[in-house]
Parts: structure tokens; sequence; C-alpha cells
């Protein structure tokens, strides 16, 4: 269903869970977006419904710009950027 939250409210929830049960800190999501502008406008509406800016607890990481910070636990990143990273990192440690 398009419209409905999938991609926003999802990762909150997973957030919000694993804060409520006192690992917050060990929570660390990578979303991707097919495309730079989805990217950027997925990771600005999570930060705005979690209110607080866009790179704080939610971030995102396209080609030569990023947004992101050490209290980032959700990453949106496009599919471009997800491959460069398995390609450093089979493993994607620290996701």
């Amino acid at each position: 269903d398009t419209g409905c939250g999938k991609s926003t409210q999802v990762p909150q929830f997973i957030v919000e869970d694993w804060v409520s049960r006192g690992e917050g800190g060990a929570v660390n999501i990578l979303m991707t977006q097919p495309r730079r502008i989805s990217a950027i406008g997925v990771a600005e509406r999570i930060s705005a419904e979690m209110d607080c800016p866009c790179g704080d607890l939610a971030g995102f990481s396209i080609r030569l710009e990023s947004k992101k910070s050490a209290r980032t636990k959700v990453l949106v990143c496009t599919t471009g950027v997800v491959l460069r990273r398995l390609e450093n990192d089979r493993s994607l440690r620290g996701v």
C-alpha cells in the first residue's frame, strides 16, 4: 500500500522497541532507497517524526553527501552506497 508508512514508521517502531528493552545503544538500521532524492526525503521525514534534526537519530548517505552522526540509529542509503560498503566489508559490521 503506497503511503502507509512502511519506510518511515517501521524503522521507528524497531528503534522504540529496542529502547524500551534498554538496548537502544545497540540498534543500527540500514535502509535502502533507489534514488538520492528519496533517500534524503525518507531520512528527513523519519527525523521529523522522531522530533530531531536530520543527521541525529536518523540520517542519510548518498553519493558525495551524507548527514549522519555517532548517534544515528536509522541510516537511509542509496543502493549504490550499500553496494560500495559491501565491497569493503562483506559482513557490514556495525549494522
